[in-house]
């Protein structure tokens, strides 16, 4: 599946899985698949099932909640843990603003990677925290 090294390294980069050892960054992205975006194309929509964890490889996506931009996701960063946690729907829509290659987590891998590794746990609850506390601190909150 998605194994490539710039995959393992990027993997190495997420909060998340920094703790991770270079075997078990290995085997995370092997749960994994890479899957390519033209520019426009909706990635995940919101309101949609959260059937997985993005990890922007290259290229760059928007957030957006009802048409409004909320942020700009470019390399090495990641959206989607928030409906694979807990299953809920999708809270905006992310598209690609360029040709845009992301490897994904599908949920049931990422279940199984917080069971095998639960140090990964702590580093993301804390940057779930960071984005709750942004997005109530944003206008129009």
């Amino acid at each position: 599946m998605g194994d490539s090294s710039d995959t393992v390294d990027l993997i190495a980069e997420v909060p998340f899985f920094e703790g991770l050892d270079e075997k078990s960054r290995k085997a995370v992205a092997r749960e994994g698949k890479e899957v390519s975006f033209k520019a426009g194309e909706v990635v995940v929509g919101e309101k949609g099932s959260g059937v997985g964890f993005y990890l922007v490889l290259d290229g760059r996506v928007e957030v957006r909640k009802a048409q409004k931009a909320l942020a700009v996701l470019e390399k090495g960063q990641f959206f989607g843990e928030m409906s694979v946690i807990d299953g809920q729907p999708r809270s905006a829509d992310v598209v690609a603003l360029s040709q845009t290659r992301c490897w994904v987590l599908p949920s049931w891998g990422f279940a199984g990677l917080i069971k095998a590794h639960p140090e990964v746990a702590i580093p993301m609850l804390k940057e779930l925290v960071k984005r709750l506390r942004a997005a109530e601190s944003s206008p129009g909150s």
